[in-house]
């Protein structure tokens, strides 16, 4: 189960510094960022895998040893290049209207610490597993993209994978959803919260406190290992 969670945590980590480089690069304009190469998401996507896998390669030995420096690559990825706001907003659902900005701003957080610890642990699966990005097909919406990915386990079981993504105000795009072989994370999380929040009597601040996506996540991977 920790290997396969390693997957998906080594290719949803899906924005490439390199993209963000040609961002600041490009005209201030939307129009020259829709021309870069890199505003098509799939190559994105492909840029950001091959990047991190080869960082773990390289420094698997150490990123073992050390849990601190397995949580610090995982935030240097997510940080920058994952919508955390959008995502923290999205699972707390009808709460996050009932949600003072504090304790928003303190469930966003929280989530991010949460997915850190998460995605340092499922790195540690990662073994050299076939990820391969597909082909992606432009939508009507510029700022909003859906991409593709296949990971292929060492059971020879192909796991789809896709990335639901948004374009931000500087071009950049940003990873707001992930939903493995059908089963949508952001609703899984979102129901997980609502659950939290019953079991909490409806208190919201002992709800975000006592917040963890884990065992949704592993719900997920459980009914579709």
């Amino acid at each position: 189960m920790k290997r396969l969670m390693g997957l998906m945590i080594v290719s949803s980590v899906i924005a490439a510094p390199a993209f963000a480089a040609v961002a600041v690069n490009a005209s201030a304009s939307v129009a020259a960022v829709v021309n870069a190469p890199e505003a098509n998401p799939q190559v994105v996507v492909q840029k950001s895998i091959d990047n991190l896998v080869a960082r773990i390669v390289k420094e698997r030995k150490a990123l073992l040893k050390s849990p601190a420096a397995l949580s610090a690559l995982v935030d240097q990825n997510i940080t920058p290049f994952v919508d955390i706001p959008g995502i923290a907003r999205g699972v707390m659902g009808q709460y996050f209207r009932q949600a003072s900005q504090e304790q928003r701003d303190r469930f966003a957080t929280t989530f991010k610490q949460s997915l850190i610890r998460t995605y340092a642990n499922g790195l540690a699966g990662y073994n050299n597993q076939k990820i391969v990005v597909k082909p992606y097909t432009p939508g009507t919406d510029m700022n909003r993209a859906q991409v593709d990915v296949e990971v292929t386990l060492e059971s020879g079981t192909m796991v789809p994978v896709t990335f639901q993504m948004v374009r931000d105000g500087s071009g950049v795009w940003k990873a707001r959803n992930l939903i493995i072989n059908g089963l949508n994370l952001g609703l899984t999380f979102r129901k997980r919260f609502a659950d939290v929040v019953e079991q909490s009597a409806g208190n919201l601040d002992k709800a975000i406190t006592a917040w963890s996506p884990d065992a949704a996540t592993i719900d997920v991977v459980k009914a579709k290992s």
